[in-house]
């Protein structure tokens, strides 16, 4: 009476068939649905990062634009303040010429120093109103960079779902979702000041 095989041979022969299936079957299942979609997660995660360091820096330099244009409109109220003062002032000694004799030069004194703060607050005005709109600008780029982001990080759920459930419309899906995440990044980067 034949027996049949030992069950370590059985053991044996499984492994040394899987490996030489491995061994042959590697170079046409190089590229298999599970590693695009791998591949497809990793690219979006480096996209995400790129994404994310660009709407942090927009971030970072709208506040920065916003604090200096705060600064320049300070700046802009104290002239307005000390021209102001000197306004009032010349409203005082011109009621206070009719007593005095030596007003004339007083008034003329009071004056040229309100146009000078009037003149000195134009360039002001302007530098704090270009920061504004560098402000919003930024803001606005952090907005389209922060969407990226968003679509990117949907992307790699929606490839590492591909992976788990083994559904390739998961993955095309995820390969949309990035795309759309290209789309808000070159948004943000080419947006027109």
């Amino acid at each position: 009476m034949e027996e049949g095989l030992e069950p370590h041979e059985v053991i044996e022969r499984t492994v040394e068939h899987h490996q030489h299936g491995h061994e042959h079957g590697h170079a046409s299942k190089r590229w298999s649905p599970t590693t695009l979609s791998a591949f497809t997660a990793a690219v979006l995660a480096v996209f995400a990062a790129v994404g994310s360091l660009l709407s942090g820096h927009a971030a970072n330099q709208a506040i920065l634009n916003q604090i200096e244009a705060s600064d320049q409109w300070s700046y802009y109220q104290a002239k307005s303040t000390k021209g102001h003062i000197y306004e009032v002032g010349r409203e005082i000694v011109t009621v206070l010429a009719a007593t005095a004799s030596d007003a004339k030069a007083s008034l003329d004194r009071f004056d040229q120093q309100r146009s000078k703060y009037i003149e000195e607050k134009e360039p002001i005005k302007t530098k704090a109103e270009k920061l504004e709109k560098e402000s919003r600008h930024e803001f606005e780029q952090h907005h389209y960079y922060s969407l990226g982001i968003a679509s990117f990080q949907v992307g790699i759920v929606l490839a590492s779902i591909s992976i788990l459930v083994r559904n390739r419309a998961s993955w095309w899906l995820s390969l949309v979702a990035g795309l759309l995440g290209i789309m808000f990044l070159s948004r943000g980067w080419f947006l027109p000041p």
